[in-house]
């Protein structure tokens, strides 16, 4: 039988309705058959709760019933029968009545004898006339209404079935959603700042203004000549203001509070705790933090270790020694380094080791608790940056002031800063210089007074007004009238009950907020702020203790 006579062209026409009513039909029962699987399931998750996050109201659970064609329609496609050309053959024999005579030409090819011919002419002839249309014409509008009454009864039950929780298994399942999605944002916060503190590690170590700052003061010492004393003095205050002001960029003075404090007050620690932070601290206060750094590596190890245990006593063990260490740490960043950043990341990693302890979270848990960890390593870094700079800086500080004495006896030679590397190393030419000129350290001996160290005798200083210099006559009235006040009290006479120690305080307070005012400037070098304000404590105290009732 050849492809191009209309019969074969008939055949194959009705064996393509015959596939695709047979994928219809395949569809049709599959889609049904699923559609009760799903709804019976939808009916028995939403009234036990069993098994939580399947079918919930919330989970998405039209995006799983959209899944129902699309499955139907994958089987259909793969399991329907497929129609053979003599299945078509007998479908037209049996709609035309042609009694076997398209069967017999579907398998002519296998057949013998003269007659095969008459049956391809017989064939041909009566196919002008059969429509594969009238052959199998497609009937699916009987049955249409089932595939859209039992969907829509399932989509009501989607909306309207309530989540029961007989068991409770809900309530223990959303309780676990919500940890996974606070552990997955903590992770996503920790990422976040772990980078913009590596970014910030990164361009100090490119770019530190700090170095920048003191080898341009390094440089203006090796311009120093001893015959200009003003042009040196104009220089050292520029510099001497730049790096007072670079000083304060780097939020200075919270810093030296922080490292100023005792590191023993509170015994909140515990014994051997306190003797590692004192040891700590005192690292820190020298811009060393391999201390804390140390400890922190170690507790990422142990946090390696207890993901890899399995023995349920030692995991508890190991888990509340990590547990008191992070503590520790948390304490020490928030209390004692009061730095916000350093106690969120460690406070963060505390949590997930606690976090840890679920079952369903262990792993993960651990995972976000050495991020956490690698975060607070970063922090401090940071911070152990900001430390050296501060105390380079102070270095820097103090370097100038002796730099200054030694210009006014005009000896400060840049010639003789040739050998000198470090700020240390002119520190110490400086010194030398002023122990040679006569002027040790003021405390260690008597002096006459106005011409030599020690503790003066009095008198009045000698100036030279014809010497030019950046200063500007500002002073804060408030505290000078404060401190007249103070030394007029004295002379009252009687006062009422309380009234002296009140207005003491108030005018010592005043005063005290002038000198508060005087440190924030280039003038004075941290090194000396301490013991002003020590000072100013110390008579707030004892005035109010001598003060009369």
């Amino acid at each position: 039988m050849s492809e191009t006579s209309s019969a074969y062209k008939l055949l194959m026409k009705v064996a393509l309705r015959m596939r695709l009513a047979a994928v219809g039909r395949s569809f049709y029962l599959a889609f049904l058959i699923l559609c009760i699987a799903f709804g019976v399931t939808l009916l028995a998750v939403r009234l036990t709760g069993l098994t939580p996050g399947f079918l919930t109201p919330t989970n998405g659970t039209w995006l799983a019933f959209a899944a129902v064609p699309v499955l139907a329609g994958l089987v259909a496609v793969l399991l329907h029968r497929h129609p053979t050309l003599p299945d078509a053959a007998r479908l037209v024999d049996r709609s035309t009545g042609a009694k076997d005579l398209y069967l017999t030409l579907s398998l002519i090819e296998t057949s013998a004898g003269e007659y095969q011919s008459l049956v391809v002419k017989s064939a041909e002839a009566r196919a002008a006339s059969v429509s594969p249309e009238r052959v199998l014409p497609f009937t699916w509008q009987k049955r249409f209404w089932h595939a859209v009454w039992l969907p829509a009864l399932i989509g009501i039950g989607v909306i309207g079935i309530p989540q029961l929780d007989p068991f409770g298994k809900v309530a223990k399942a959303n309780l676990v959603g919500k940890r996974h999605e606070r552990l997955a944002e903590a992770k996503r916060a920790t990422e976040l700042r772990l980078e913009e503190v590596r970014r910030k590690v990164e361009e100090h170590e490119e770019h530190n203004a700090t170095d920048d700052a003191v080898e341009e003061l390094k440089l203006a010492f090796s311009k120093m000549l001893p015959t200009k004393r003003d042009e040196n003095l104009k220089t050292l205050m520029s510099e001497q203001k730049d790096i007072g002001k670079l000083w304060r960029q780097l939020s200075a003075e919270r810093l030296k509070e922080m490292l100023s404090e005792s590191t023993m007050g509170d015994q909140q620690f515990g014994a051997n705790e306190d003797e590692k932070l004192e040891k700590w601290m005192q690292e820190l206060q020298q811009g060393n933090a391999g201390g804390v750094q140390k400890e922190m590596q170690d507790i990422k190890q142990a946090l390696q270790k207890l993901a890899q245990t399995k023995d349920p006593v030692k995991r508890s063990e190991l888990m509340q020694q990590l547990k008191e260490r992070l503590q520790n740490l948390e304490k020490m960043a928030e209390k004692k380094l009061h730095n916000e950043e350093l106690a969120s990341a460690l406070e963060r990693a505390l949590q997930q080791l606690e976090l840890a302890e679920q079952n369903d979270l262990s792993q993960e848990a651990l995972e976000a608790a050495m991020e956490s960890l690698e975060l607070s390593q970063a922090e401090m870094k940071e911070l152990e940056q900001t430390l050296q700079d501060l105390k380079e800086l102070e270095q820097a500080l103090k370097t100038i002031q002796q730099a200054k004495k030694v210009n006014e006896k005009e000896q400060l030679d840049g010639e003789k800063t040739a050998e000198c590397k470090s700020l240390e190393d002119y520190e110490a030419l400086y010194a030398k210089i002023l122990a040679e000129s006569g002027e040790g350290d003021p405390s260690e001996k008597d002096g006459p007074g106005m011409g030599a160290p020690g503790f003066g005798k009095g008198g009045e200083a000698p100036e030279d007004d014809s010497i030019e210099t950046d200063f500007k006559k500002e002073q804060s009235k408030s505290a000078v009238v404060a401190g007249k006040m103070l030394m007029s009290m004295q002379q009252k006479g009687e006062a009422e009950k309380g009234e002296v120690v009140r207005d003491y305080k108030t005018l010592v307070q005043t005063v005290k907020q002038g000198a508060m005012e005087a440190l924030n400037t280039e003038q004075i070098p941290p090194g000396y702020h301490e013991s002003i304000k020590s000072y100013f404590d110390s008579l707030e105290k004892k005035k109010e203790a001598n003060a009369p009732k």
